[in-house]
């Protein structure tokens, strides 16, 4: 359901340039408990450079290496666990309190026993200027921050790249 809903939230939302706030992703001790962790940082620099591996021969190419250019950067904390229980949810509301009165809600995502997800998107007017994805599931725990100008449509591209985790399938089949 996570990946549908957060598929749907990419596929309609539109913005335009301004700047984006990042979130501290540090989380002291935990990545000791995971039994797999990724961390991915890539400030404006790094995804400059990386934009330069696409070309500009093919329009999905282009329009992706024009994206990634204008983006200040993409912050990804994912840690998987043996069992339930390895971490404190309540990591979810330290993060909420960083957001501003600036981050609206798009996507919550409630249970009891499965996976919660919220996506936060940095809204100055109507300019989305950063995007903050978190799941928290009962054995793993990610958390995704892009910064910089997004557009949401040619957000969806990113799926599978720099961290990003995929939502949704290549075939337009749902991902559970």
């Amino acid at each position: 359901m996570r990946k549908l809903v957060i598929s749907t939230v990419l596929a309609l939302l539109c913005a335009v340039p301004a700047s984006a706030q990042k979130i501290n992703l540090d989380f002291p001790g935990l990545a000791d408990r995971a039994e797999e962790v990724v961390d991915i940082t890539l400030d404006a620099s790094m995804l400059r450079m990386a934009a330069k591996f696409f070309s500009n021969k093919n329009a999905d190419e282009r329009a992706l290496r024009e994206m990634i250019g204008g983006l200040e950067g993409i912050y990804v904390r994912s840690y998987e666990f043996a069992k339930e229980g390895e971490y404190d949810r309540a990591l979810v509301d330290r993060i909420k309190t960083q957001l501003g009165a600036s981050w609206k809600p798009l996507v919550t995502v409630r249970s009891k026993k499965r996976e919660n997800v919220n996506i936060y998107a940095n809204m100055v007017g109507e300019k989305v200027t950063g995007l903050v994805i978190i799941s928290a599931e009962p054995r793993e725990f990610t958390v995704v921050n892009i910064n910089g100008p997004i557009d949401i449509e040619r957000l969806s591209e990113l799926e599978g790249q720099f961290g990003i985790p995929e939502f949704s399938s290549k075939e337009g089949k749902r991902h559970d």
